[in-house]
């Protein structure tokens, strides 16, 4: 029996170590790695597609050039009011482009009735939306940069540690088998 529950709670601690390094590589290292920057989602305009505390992913677009790449369905994050940081997150649903080719966008929240007031143009883009992972932002807004980066020290230690462990259990099981066939 107690074989049993050991290999069942391995297994609860093996999926539950999985979660957490999952959520750390999608929140914490793939946005470093490449530049973008992870964001949390606080109004529903954007359900259901992207829901309340869900951490959008965000690869930053600076000036024309990146613009030209965004097209209808895109969910990008912009300010829309230059006097105020505050941004928001919703899709493009239309693309216009002036005599001189320069190009603005018409966004809207899914789960908004009406188009957001005014175009954006380049100069308000912030980023594009490459991912979002839901719920996570809901952490993010709990912690603080100390307790995140003490959680992230946490886990990576208890990798560290449950990596010694499985070494030293085959380092054991290994010598075990020795002796069993009489060798030293």
């Amino acid at each position: 029996m107690s074989r049993v529950l050991h290999g069942a709670a391995r297994t609860v601690l093996l999926g539950l170590l999985a979660v957490v390094a999952a959520l750390l590589l999608a929140t914490v290292a793939v946005p470093r790695a490449l530049s973008w920057v992870p964001l949390t989602v606080v109004s529903g305009s954007m359900e259901p597609a992207v829901p309340t505390g869900s951490q959008v992913v965000v690869e930053p677009l600076e000036g024309p050039g990146d613009a030209e790449r965004l097209a209808v369905g895109d969910v990008v994050t912009f300010m829309p009011r230059p006097d105020d940081a505050t941004l928001v997150t919703h899709r493009v649903v239309a693309i216009a482009q002036d005599g001189e080719g320069r190009r603005s966008f018409t966004t809207r929240g899914d789960a908004n009735d009406a188009a957001d007031e005014g175009e954006i143009t380049h100069v308000q883009l912030r980023g594009l939306v490459r991912y979002h992972v839901p719920w996570a932002g809901h952490l993010a807004t709990a912690l603080d940069p100390g307790q995140k980066r003490a959680g992230t020290v946490a886990v990576a230690a208890a990798l560290g540690g449950y990596a010694l462990w499985q070494l030293g259990a085959a380092v054991r099981e290994r010598t075990v088998a020795r002796a069993r066939a009489g060798r030293p």
